[in-house]
This record gives C-alpha cells, sequence and structure tokens, in this order.
C-alpha cells in the first residue's frame, strides 16, 4: 500500500512548494523540517483540508486529488490530532468518545475497550476537559481520532501544546499506537527527538522541497540536524533476559552483548536505542578491566573530519549497524586510526528510545 502525492504550487511572492513522493502505508512517516518549511501545507493537500491546482493525491487505488477530481476531506476517512487540543468543552471524556463513535457505526480494527485500554483512560473517563492536564486531554483526543474509523491516522505537532513535564509521559501512549495499529500514520513535527522515538520512516522538508523519505535510523546519522560533530546513532537491539539484581536488561546487539539501566521490557521485545557520539570512545584493543560494561567490536567505516573545532567523529560498523564516536584529532593521530581498521567502541551510556519492530 502507498499514499502518492505530487504538488508543484507556485505562489507568486509567497511560499512555493514542490514535491514527488511516495509514502509507505504500513509505516509510521514523520513529516520533519523547521517551521515554515512546508509540513503543514502538505499535510493539508493530503488530507483534503487545502485543494490548489498542479497537485495530485493517491492513496492506494483511490484518487484523492487531480486536475479532475477532488474527495473532500470528510470523505478521505482521516483522524487527526492538532497541537491545538480540540475537544468539546461541555462533553465528558467518555462523551467525546461517543460523539467519534456514533459518527462511525464500524471500527477499523478497534474497539472503544481496546483504545480505553491502550491509552489507559478509564479513570479519565467521567472528567470534562477543564478537569484534565494537557497531556490527558490529549490522550483522549488521540482516542477520539482512532474511534471515528480512519484509514490514515495524522498528527500535527500534536505535543507542540504539551508542557516540558507532561511530554515524557504522552510519549510512551504514542509508542503504543506505534506498536498496535494496523493503518498508517503521519506524523509531522520540527522536534527531532519525537520523530527519532516515534518514527520508522522521515520524509525531510525545507523551503518546500521534499526529499524521498529514507529510515530513522539512517536519518539519525545523515540528517541535516545530526550535526556529525555532535551526531547520534540509533540502532536495533533485542532484549534477551535481565539481571535483576543489578537492575539491567541483557540486549543482543549484532550478536554482541549490551546492558541497559532499564527494566521494562520483556525477553523478545525489539528495541531502539540512540547513542549519543560523545558517548562513545575508541580503542584498538579490547579492554580488559573497565568500568565500562558495554564494549563493542567493529570496523571504522568512515571518518568525518571538517576541521572546524579540536573532534572528528568515526562511523564504526557492527554488523549490518553503525555507531558513531567523537573524539578528538589529537586521539584520531595518537591512536594511528584510519578507515578499515579493526577497533573496539566502548558506550559510556545509552538512552533507551522505543519499542520498534511490530
Amino acid at each position: 500500500m502507498s499514499l502518492d502525492i505530487s504538488a508543484h504550487i507556485e505562489r507568486t511572492g509567497g511560499f512555493n512548494l514542490s514535491v514527488d513522493l511516495t509514502i509507505a502505508t504500513d509505516r509510521v512517516t514523520a513529516l520533519y523540517g523547521a517551521s515554515g518549511s512546508g509540513k503543514t501545507t502538505l499535510l493539508r493537500l493530503i488530507t483534503g483540508l487545502e485543494r490548489q491546482s498542479g497537485v495530485k493525491v493517491r492513496f492506494n487505488d483511490t484518487v484523492w486529488q487531480s486536475e479532475q477530481t477532488f474527495v473532500p476531506a470528510h470523505q478521505r476517512r482521516t483522524g487527526f490530532v492538532f497541537q491545538h487540543l480540540n475537544l468539546f468543552p461541555h462533553l465528558t471524556a467518555a462523551e467525546n468518545l461517543e460523539f467519534a463513535i456514533k459518527r462511525h457505526t464500524q471500527i477499523h480494527g478497534l474497539e472503544r475497550e481496546d483504545v480505553i485500554d491502550m491509552l489507559d483512560l478509564g479513570d479519565l473517563l467521567p472528567n470534562r476537559p477543564e478537569n484534565l492536564s494537557g497531556g490527558e486531554q490529549q490522550r483522549v483526543a488521540i482516542a477520539r481520532a482512532l474511534l471515528s474509523n480512519p484509514q490514515l491516522l495524522v498528527m500535527d505537532e500534536p505535543l507542540g501544546s504539551i508542557d516540558a513535564v507532561a511530554k515524557p509521559r504522552i510519549l510512551p501512549y504514542l509508542q503504543r499506537l506505534h506498536d498496535t495499529l494496523k493503518i498508517p500514520v503521519i506524523y509531522v513535527s520540527h522536534a527531532l527527538d519525537e520523530v527519532l522515538e516515534l518514527a520508522d520512516n522521515v520524509i525531510f522538508l525545507e523551503a518546500g522541497q521534499a526529499n524521498q523519505q529514507e529510515s530513522v535510523f539512517d536519518f539519525a546519522i545523515t540528517g541535516p540536524d545530526a550535526d556529525l560533530p555532535q551526531g547520534t546513532a540509533m540502532i536495533r537491539c533485542r532484549v534477551t533476559g535481565q539481571d535483576p539484581d543489578n537492575e539491567l536488561t541483557i540486549l543482543n546487539f549484532e550478536n554482541q552483548t549490551m546492558y541497559l539501566a532499564a527494566r521494562s521490557h520483556s525477553t523478545g521485545d525489539t528495541i531502539r536505542v540512540r547513542i549519543p557520539a560523545r558517548d562513545v570512545s575508541l580503542t584498538r584493543r579490547k579492554p580488559e578491566a573497565s568500568s565500562i560494561l558495554n564494549v563493542f567490536e567493529g570496523t571504522i567505516n568512515e571518518i568525518h573530519d571538517d576541521r572546524d573545532g579540536p573532534t572528528v567523529v568515526v562511523l564504526v560498523s557492527c554488523g549490518e549497524q553503525q555507531l558513531l564516536a567523537r573524539i578528538t584529532r589529537k586521539s584520531l593521530s595518537d591512536l594511528s586510526l584510519n578507515v578499515g581498521q579493526r577497533v573496539y567502541a566502548q558506550v559510556k551510556g545509552v538512552a533507551l528510545m522505543v519499542n520498534n519492530d511490530r
């Protein structure tokens, strides 16, 4: 399945948009870019909230928009979750959900109780929006969108109005959607941490221009905000066990063992782990007596040296995945490191991001 969109819009003295994209509909796809890059305009064209000449949109086998055809937004069966909370203030959370259910008699694989359980809404149902926190309101808004029987779920800066304290609390619920939904999700954000945590694929927009989508794992390393001197690698790992005495989770990373200071996942789970380049050091010999638990053997694949500052970034291939290490140019010289050389990457700390594979 796919969502194809071609748009070439020129506005005199204003914003222009030029994209030609195929969005996979079995993944969570992020539209990422700075404010004013064209994310919301592209989203409005996809969902039918805006009509422009020079635009073609096809969802699977159905043409949603062309020069001759325009399917209005309500007929595209799109579930919306916006930055600005849009619950009906005079209705309780339960009544907000009932409003969506009454408009659509058939639920797309998710019943009311399934959604309430997935988003942990049971205790919130009797409350009106004014008695809910911003994060709680957003969870109800997401549930209402799901119960509208969408074939496409669109989330436009859904955490933009959530404060810094509430944001980490709602992210796990979005992660749960990521693992549970059987419908495509388009997630719009200018926050890199949200994109890395939630998306499978990323489309970067800049000044109305969009590239083809790439996996979030590649985007973490090569994306425009990756900033290699400071960069981040994101890797997939499988949970193989627990070390309860030391409060550690044991992971398999490319047939090497990783220890993670978290215990919220079960054996067999596949998770993604984000590792900043600043937390990785390199050595030519495997360390023996060290406080660093995570040491991985790999091969230097690339060395990035832009001569701006004292550091370089080294890409180390471990099996099919890559780590980044930010080290000083002096260390690079002292260790005589070169592309193709076998090294050991020592990871000082890792940040768990999200369950990934469905």
